[in-house]
């Protein structure tokens, strides 16, 4: 699996030391629902794309498929194999192509084999990256809500999804909910010794103007539009004091919180994280800043819709 990117993810998103700590409580509470034999068969994983669900969900399926696996991080075959994305009890499903759907041949998959026993232990885990309406159309929901409603023993849905009131609540009302940190508590938690600006109506806290914020949603918003000029002028632009990293990210953060659609908003947050990930690589390696955040940015811009 973990050779066909359309059935797993990148190393990144499953990175324990950037995203662990942020979804161990989470971990935790699962655990202890599995030890209480109170494990529900469908888990609604809720949190921002590419900032810690999908370890989480990974995660979860280890501490469920793998018998050796009693505490979290566990290091043997089993959950390695799981991590790689190739134990045969561990399956992800993964919204395909430009529009980023789950189609309804990848749902009848599942509906055929869930009644298939496990390979090797007590239990199957479909893990299904983007339940929202936005992704799963209503041919492919319909098919998904037969095995959702009376699963097999063995079965278990991760689901995952950054709105839950974006799910249709047919599926919703048949899933245990679990909230992850949002996008602000994973910036703040990537930010390490940079304490991430927080924004105000007409300031940053920490002393950048107003002003600057709004060239900074600019340059943002023409971004997404697929414009660059802006962009690439940033980093030159913001004035003497402002840290430029944390500045940009937290701007971004609040974009997409407040962003209209799903999708701007998953990009906004994984810009955010990216911004905040260059920072630390360009001072430990003592990297001119500048030069690293036009890569970044213009990295992100090209990747939009990819």
């Amino acid at each position: 699996m973990s050779d066909d990117p359309a059935r797993w993810w990148d190393a990144e998103l499953l990175d324990r030391e950037r995203w662990g700590d942020l979804v161990a409580p989470a971990l935790e509470r699962l655990m202890s629902a599995l030890d209480r034999d109170r494990f529900p068969h469908a888990v609604l994983l809720v949190g921002p794309a590419g900032l810690g669900r999908e370890l989480a969900a990974v995660e979860a399926a280890t501490i469920l498929v793998c018998e050796s696996a009693s505490a979290l991080w566990s290091e043997n075959g089993c959950a390695e194999r799981i991590r790689e994305g190739v134990h045969p009890d561990v399956m992800a499903v993964l919204p395909r192509g430009a529009k980023q759907i789950i189609t309804i041949a990848q749902i009848r998959e599942i509906v055929d084999s869930a009644a298939s026993r496990p390979y090797e232990g007590e239990r199957r885990v479909w893990i299904i990256d983007g339940i929202e309406a936005g992704h799963l159309g209503a041919e492919a929901a319909n098919a998904f809500l037969k095995v959702l409603e009376e699963p097999p023993e063995h079965v278990v849905f991760i689901l995952l999804a950054a709105n839950p009131m974006a799910v249709l609540p047919t599926i919703l009302s048949r899933c245990q909910q679990l909230a992850l940190p949002g996008m602000m508590a994973v910036a703040h938690s990537l930010t390490g010794d940079s304490p991430l600006p927080e924004l105000g109506g007409t300031s940053v806290v920490g002393g950048v103007p107003g002003e600057t914020v709004g060239m900074i949603h600019n340059a943002l918003a023409t971004g997404l539009k697929g414009e660059t000029r802006q962009l690439l002028r940033l980093p030159y632009a913001l004035p003497d004091g402002t840290p430029p990293f944390a500045a940009v990210a937290a701007v971004a953060v609040n974009m997409a919180a407040e962003a209209e659609s799903e999708a701007a908003g998953e990009e906004l947050s994984r810009l955010a994280a990216d911004l905040l990930a260059v920072e630390r690589r360009a001072r430990a390696l003592n990297l001119n800043a500048k030069g690293q955040m036009v890569s970044s940015l213009l990295r992100w811009q090209r990747e939009l819709g990819a």
